[in-house]
């Protein structure tokens, strides 16, 4: 899939890459369907609204509603067969583990602790066991290419034997600041995203208020305005709602927090055995993150 601001520079192993992909092209049908069923429900709300006319035209009316109908139920069939939330978390799940355990294998952490050929054969093992902890084969039917598990990048095997201190520099240029940013740039977007819906929302519900007032005093015609901006209003705020954006605004801020401590950690700790435990909270924090994410939308 093409890439976005949001994506890592740093490419990661061929599976990391393939299950982020196939995350993406599941978040971004998951919530195309969602989003065109509360347009369509708006679309029902406004239709409905339109005061009485000649027999005719009522009739035209009343098919287009059912058709619109129709198509919700139809959009609400596909979401529930298609599976694309379920692909969704799983498979960022499982690539967002995938590139955790490639910062175990850079550190030499754990298992890990051995020579270049050992290690890498115990990470590509370490990905087959990933991959069979979760059933991704209802998912796969969505692309249309398999995964390489060319599971080997140039960057970990270049930076496996250097010094821990140059490993260092490197993991908080290309892991910790860029996690960070990532983080700060889903805070801003979410923040802004909230607060947008909430006075779309507000806004809506005012103006219904006042043109039902501005219709009491007969100066408007009358019209069923606070039904529609209503229906408008809860579109919004369901929207807000399926997107969370409130609470991963708060989440990715703390998620900052804990990055800057690791990484003061790190610039004040070079010994090799109090980095690798460093490095190993740093990764269960990051991977923390995206479990908790998956439990949420799961609920």
């Amino acid at each position: 899939m093409k890439k976005t601001t949001y994506d890592r520079k740093l490419v990661g192993p061929d599976s990391y890459e393939y299950f982020n992909d196939l995350s993406k092209l599941c978040q971004a049908r998951y919530l195309l369907i969602l989003k065109w069923q509360l347009i369509l429900l708006l679309s029902i709300a406004i239709i409905s609204s339109i005061p009485e006319l000649p027999e005719i035209y009522t009739k035209i009316k009343h098919l287009i509603e059912l058709v619109l109908i129709l198509t919700v139920l139809i959009l609400m069939i596909v979401q529930y067969k298609s599976n694309y939330m379920d692909g969704w978390q799983k498979s960022r799940f499982l690539a967002e583990s995938i590139l955790s355990s490639s910062w175990l294998l850079l550190f030499k952490i754990d298992i890990y602790d051995s020579t270049w050929n050992n290690a890498l054969t115990l990470f590509h093992k370490r990905i087959q066991e990933m991959k069979s902890e979760i059933t991704v084969d209802d998912y796969l039917k969505f692309v249309t290419q398999k995964s390489n598990d060319n599971d080997s990048p140039i960057w970990i095997k270049d930076n496996f034997d250097i010094e821990i201190k140059d490993k260092v520099e490197f993991y908080i240029r290309e892991r910790i600041n860029d996690q960070e940013a990532y983080y700060y740039k889903k805070t801003k977007y979410n923040t802004r995203q909230s607060l947008n819906y909430f006075w779309f929302g507000v806004g809506a519900m005012g103006l219904g208020a006042l043109l039902t007032v501005l219709t009491i005093a007969n100066i408007i015609p009358e019209f069923s305005y606070l039904g529609l901006f209503t229906t408008i209003s809860a579109s919004l705020f369901s929207w807000k709602q399926t997107k969370r954006f409130e609470e991963l605004s708060s989440t990715y801020s703390v998620a900052v927090e804990e990055l800057k401590d690791f990484k003061k950690k790190l610039l004040l700790d070079n010994s090799e055995v109090r980095v690798k435990e460093i490095i190993y909270d740093t990764e269960k924090s990051i991977s923390r993150e995206h479990k908790l994410w998956v439990s949420k939308i799961g609920d």
